[in-house]
């Protein structure tokens, strides 16, 4: 493919385990992008099926295509290793079973020639298998820039906006190659990429937000969201750090990282009653209402969100499923 050297090389870092159903449809979207003058970094992080040899089979494909393996670490030392890796001017994250539009790349770079001031783009998204059986697409306002402050508010918002994934944001690699600060923290395994937003947004950086869904991701029963392991309850550690980022910006913004927080250990409260884990759901409860109050109180917070937490903290399993079915 000719590829127009004078145009920025984008990297883009695809974390892999295990996803050889998926991964043809991923790599062909980023093999097919307008913006041709890529390096697609995959980090093929120990996978147990055929997903190395598929990776290997594209390397030797498309010069673009550049494949590191290490042994099983999670996809933060795997996102991590692709930075360490990266020489493009810019930085993207794609995850190994989503797509993306032909014009992805293309349409997050624009951003930072017309608006020179940004260190972040970022674009909406599609996504696939929820559970309410509907393709959703977050709602959103006209495409603007974000100052640090809104940005924040912005990706702490469940379902309200971008949200705080890596997968629908450009970075400018210089944010993340030379700030060793700015790296997602490994005993995360959720909400790491969340607390790197927040972190980056936070250090004075402006975002674009191109309300275009461009990103098509996948909703999967078997991802750490869906889980009741160790491993979700290393959320609530990513967002007691967060809480406190957010407290630096404004009530408002604190009570929107506070509502967020409580969002998730009411959607964890319904899922540990459903498996009899009381622990689980003691613990829940106990930060569901450490800030309860404080969110009832708040004037920014909707009516509508209150009384969504008062019926939820009260029928956790029944809500859920009824919001489900509505959302």
């Amino acid at each position: 493919m000719d590829r127009d050297r004078t145009q920025p090389k984008i990297s883009i870092v695809v974390p892999v385990y295990n996803t050889e159903a998926y991964l043809p449809a991923c790599v062909e979207t980023l093999l097919s992008q307008t913006h041709a003058n890529l390096e697609l970094i995959f980090v093929d992080d120990g996978s147990t099926d055929n997903s190395p040899a598929l990776l290997d089979a594209y390397a030797e494909r498309d010069p673009r295509v550049r494949v590191i393996r290490q042994k099983n670490g999670g996809v933060s030392a795997a996102r991590n290793a692709g930075i360490e890796k990266a020489t493009g001017a810019y930085i993207g994250f794609v995850d190994s079973d989503d797509t993306v539009e032909p014009n992805y790349v293309e349409a997050l770079l624009g951003a930072f020639a017309a608006h020179p001031e940004i260190g972040v783009s970022i674009c909406n998204r599609f996504i696939h298998g929820h559970p309410n059986g509907r393709e959703i697409g977050a709602a959103a306002g006209a495409g603007r820039v974000l100052s640090p402050r809104e940005a924040i508010r912005y990706a702490v918002s469940i379902g309200k906006s971008f949200e705080g994934y890596l997968w629908n944001k450009l970075f400018r690699a210089e944010l993340l190659c030379n700030n060793p600060d700015f790296r997602l923290d490994p005993s995360l395994a959720i909400c790491e990429d969340l607390l790197l937003c927040v972190a980056i947004f936070a250090s004075g950086q402006k975002a674009y937000f191109d309300p275009t869904p461009l990103y098509h991701y996948n909703y999967r029963k078997t991802g750490a969201l869906r889980t009741l392991d160790d491993r979700r309850m290393t959320e609530f550690a990513a967002r007691d750090r967060i809480e406190a980022i957010a407290a630096t910006f404004g009530d408002d913004v604190l009570h929107a990282a506070e509502l967020s927080h409580v969002k998730s250990a009411l959607n964890l409260l319904a899922a540990a009653k459903q498996a009899k884990n009381k622990p689980l759901a003691s613990a829940m409860r106990r930060r569901i209402d450490e800030r309860k109050k404080t969110i009832l109180m708040a004037p920014d917070v909707p009516f509508a969100e209150k009384v969504k937490l008062l019926i939820r903290r009260a029928f956790p399993v029944l809500s859920l499923s009824i919001f489900n079915r509505f959302a």
